[in-house]
């Protein structure tokens, strides 16, 4: 019921305004381009999206992009929309010219679906990382009813490292590192993040692929702790978040009837705890893990949360449809 309420009081509203185009003509392009070409034939599924930038002078500009998929059984592969369209941004932004110093206003998405669904998990987190939290998010389905968010609502607790580059992510997570809390009021939480950090710091010989080191531990019921280390791929996309690896051992414990999964803490070698990475939190809620609880430092060293697997990923409700 909140779900359905939430929808009509976003399908309800006037979409504001966006630069001299309007959010009614982008969602009707996206939607024109959705219907030209042939669905992927792995999910027989279209998504198209419209990203509106504006150019130094005020002028504004549009990239249109839709999903793609590889032709074989690893969909793992598969390339979302707005991710496309956000290649293609960065880009025009490399190229000296009157596109350089763009800046990105919109993000319209548009499925085969009949009612909205805002972007994924992974393609939040890439908008997180070049945007600013006000852009407008437009998601619209096949009835072109059309809902309206702030992306600063799609993605609660983004990386604290987002829009920074290697050298800048070392000098924040050793500033961070010296001043963060370690010690967390429940015990489980402590014991979690401080296994965390010990696996991260072991993972020395990675840093040659990328010089951020993270691992994750789970807590469960009993005080029984399971760690895991990310790992790293030398093409960046094959690289499998910590987080994610901790899943097959709340599976099996779950399977076996033993104690709960309670808690989650991903962390990197300085110290600094994080919350899980896009993908992790929509695993977890889509494999029965949607109440563990997730916790993470705040830029200030302070723990933040708890929050829930299903809390990090708001305006979502279908990734819980297997």
């Amino acid at each position: 019921m909140a779900i359905a309420a939430d929808r009509a009081r976003t399908r309800s509203r006037s979409p504001p305004p966006s630069g001299h185009v309007s959010t009614t003509e982008d969602v009707a392009a996206a939607h024109a381009l959705r219907r030209t070409y042939v669905a992927p034939r792995q999910s027989k599924f279209r998504v198209a999206s419209v990203l509106r930038f504006v150019r130094p002078d005020g002028t504004e500009g549009k990239i249109e992009a839709v999903n793609a998929e590889p032709h074989d059984a690893n969909i793992r592969g598969a390339i979302c929309a707005e991710r496309a369209a956000l290649c293609k941004f960065q880009q025009i932004g490399a190229v000296p010219g009157p596109d350089c110093g763009s800046r990105i206003t919109r993000v319209v998405c548009v499925t085969d679906c009949k009612d909205p669904i805002f972007p994924g998990p992974c393609c939040r987190e890439f908008l997180t990382s070049v945007c600013s939290p006000d852009v407008e998010v437009v998601a619209s389905g096949t009835d072109e009813g059309i809902s309206t968010r702030p992306l600063s609502d799609l993605l609660p607790c983004p990386s604290m490292y987002r829009g920074l580059g290697q050298d800048a992510m070392k000098d924040l997570g050793a500033k961070l590192g010296a001043a963060v809390v370690a010690g967390h009021g429940d015990p489980l939480v402590t014991t979690a993040y401080k296994a965390a950090v010990s696996m991260a710091k072991q993972q020395v010989k990675q840093a040659v692929v990328f010089p951020v080191l993270f691992a994750a531990a789970v807590a469960f019921e009993g005080g029984r702790v399971h760690t895991c280390a990310e790992l790293k791929g030398v093409e960046y996309g094959c690289t499998v978040d910590a987080v994610s690896l901790l899943l097959p051992e709340m599976m099996r414990a779950r399977a076996a009837g033993e104690a709960n999964a309670i808690c989650v803490v991903q962390a990197d070698h300085f110290g600094v705890a994080h919350m899980p990475f896009a993908a992790a939190r929509s695993l977890l809620i889509e494999h029965g893990f949607g109440e563990v609880r997730l916790f993470a430092h705040a830029q200030d060293g302070t723990w933040q949360g708890p929050l829930s697997a299903k809390e990090s990923v708001p305006h979502s409700d279908y990734v819980t449809m297997f």
